[in-house]
């Protein structure tokens, strides 16, 4: 039993997409399964376990609280963390056994420091900034920032990483000097005889269009979820959506002209209309942006949002919908027959990005994983 609303997780379509990008990067090129923000919705848990088990070296998170949960749940991979840390964060970041990024030597020091008082080493990853401009030493001080960071007792350098801004662009030139400067400090290390095996850069648009941003390992994120990070990029790799969100059609009302439909009377009804309610809104994740604007799939037809969406209900007209009634299946992202609604057009739609409405659906919205695996927790 669960709510009238749910979110389809097919954990074999993921399996598929990691097949996907194994085969389009190197075969020599390690992969780091980016599954933080809940793997962009998708449960971070599930896909861990699955892009584990499926030959994944170790996985990226954002916050601590990532860390921790996967580690609760018996997840024992390395787990990069992205995001920075505070000097307080540090013994939690010792104990559950996370991989920090380090950028600044002052808070490496006390890193450094923690790890000798509890008798451990910790391994870190650097972050170059080559030009995103977020967190991260830049790149023409990078091999001077390494080269003090090395002396540090306790703290094993096993990475090194920068993040491409724009590689979901059709214009390749910013990305390539991207490319450049962070090829630039890799040599410098090189010379300086300081060995970093875990050189990373790839997003998933990096992994699309720019191989020689592969190095030794490659961090696919909104890919492995089946979805593309912009219209400008390649449709070759043959990825395919995870997720479908459904629900179920809770009420019918046939309404009049002069009725009108949700908050603020913003819709009036001009003609004889039968109006669906369904138990669903922007509580859920669902914008509300989409007031007026949005589209559903009912028995294999498209059907349009009236009204503003609430937060806890929408509503759309089902005048044409052959049959329609209460209890019948609902798609609101994902395909029905031979209708589809893509988590991209509908980004297309309120001028966004597919990755904010992936992420956007709601913790209180039920995953449902098909094609699960019995395996343990690793």
């Amino acid at each position: 039993m669960h709510r009238p609303t749910w979110v389809e997780i097919d954990l074999n379509t993921l399996r598929h997409n990691l097949l996907a990008i194994q085969k389009k990067i190197d075969s020599q090129v390690e992969i780091m399964g980016i599954v933080k923000a809940d793997a962009y919705g998708h449960g971070d848990y599930e896909v861990s376990r699955v892009l584990l088990k499926h030959g994944v070296a170790m996985l990226g998170i954002a916050i601590l609280e990532e860390g921790i949960h996967l580690r609760d749940k018996g997840i024992q991979s390395p787990l990069l963390l992205f995001g920075g840390i505070f000097e307080e964060q540090i013994d939690a970041v010792i104990h559950y056994n996370l991989i920090p990024s380090v950028y600044d030597l002052q808070l490496a020091g006390i890193l450094s420091k923690r790890a000798q008082y509890f008798q451990t080493t910790v391994n870190v990853h650097v972050y170059v900034d080559t030009g995103m401009g977020s967190i991260g030493i830049t790149h023409d001080k990078a091999i001077e920032f390494v080269t003090s960071l090395q002396k540090m007792k306790n703290l094993v350098i096993s990475g090194i990483y920068t993040h491409c801004s724009c590689s979901d662009d059709k214009e390749p030139a910013y990305t390539m000097l991207q490319i450049s400067r962070f090829r630039e400090v890799l040599a410098g290390l090189d010379a300086a005889k300081i060995p970093i095996p875990l050189r990373h850069m790839a997003n998933s648009g990096a992994i699309i269009g720019y191989p020689d941003a592969n190095f030794t390992m490659a961090r696919p994120g909104l890919s492995l979820y089946g979805l593309y990070p912009s219209d400008e990029v390649s449709r070759d790799i043959g990825i395919r959506p995870v997720m479908c969100l459904k629900t179920r059609i809770i009420h019918i009302k046939d309404m009049e002209p002069g009725n009108v439909v949700g908050y603020g009377r913003s819709h009036v009804v001009t003609k004889s209309t039968r109006v669906a309610t369904l138990p669903f809104g922007y509580g859920d994740g669902y914008n509300r942006l989409l007031s007026d604007r949005g589209q559903v799939i009912i028995r294999g037809t498209k059907a349009p949002v009236i009204g503003r969406v609430c937060m806890d209900q929408c509503f759309v007209d089902i005048s044409h919908v052959q049959g329609a009634s209460v209890g019948d299946e609902v798609v609101v992202y994902g395909n029905q027959g031979r209708e589809s609604i893509s988590i991209e057009s509908v980004a297309k739609q309120l001028n966004t990005i597919p990755y904010e409405i992936a992420c956007n659906v709601s913790r209180r919205v039920p995953r449902i994983y098909i094609n699960r695996e019995k395996d343990k927790a690793l």
